[in-house]
């Protein structure tokens, strides 16, 4: 499995229980690189994908997802315990946070593989980086 999160500066990932952003650009960036994949994901964030097919919205989709399967996670308790990437998106902004990705992937065996910019709609610089675990 493979999993997605949005996180700023400080790896904030939500504030009062809402998503800190959203950006049209990156969530065409995110289905152009699952490519055929399956998307899991909430259905508070599926909201954002609406009129997509290829977005599975369910409660339980951490458990539903299989191998090569990802999973947006912003809104859920996840672990990494099953998980074999992990692609950030950095806002690169400071936002208020109440929820955190306060994991240390190096410490779970994950090696930054791939590291790129580009330009979002509403966001004049969002990263893209991809951490494959290499070891257990």
């Amino acid at each position: 499995m493979k999993m997605i999160f949005c996180i700023d500066n400080r790896r904030g990932m939500m504030f009062n229980s809402r998503r800190q952003s959203q950006d049209r650009e990156l969530r065409r960036r995110m289905l152009e690189l699952i490519g055929g994949a399956r998307l899991w994901m909430s259905p508070y964030s599926a909201k954002q994908f609406e009129g997509d097919d290829s977005i599975i919205a369910d409660s339980d989709f951490m458990d539903l997802a299989g191998e090569g399967d990802y999973c947006f996670v912003e809104d859920s308790n996840f672990t990494l315990d099953d998980v074999d990437e992990v692609v950030l998106y950095l806002w690169n902004r400071d936002y208020p946070a109440d929820r955190y990705f306060d994991i240390d992937l190096a410490a779970l065996g994950f090696e930054q593989v791939e590291s790129h910019d580009f330009k979002g709609y509403s966001h004049e610089k969002i990263t893209e980086k991809i951490y494959k675990r290499t070891k257990r």
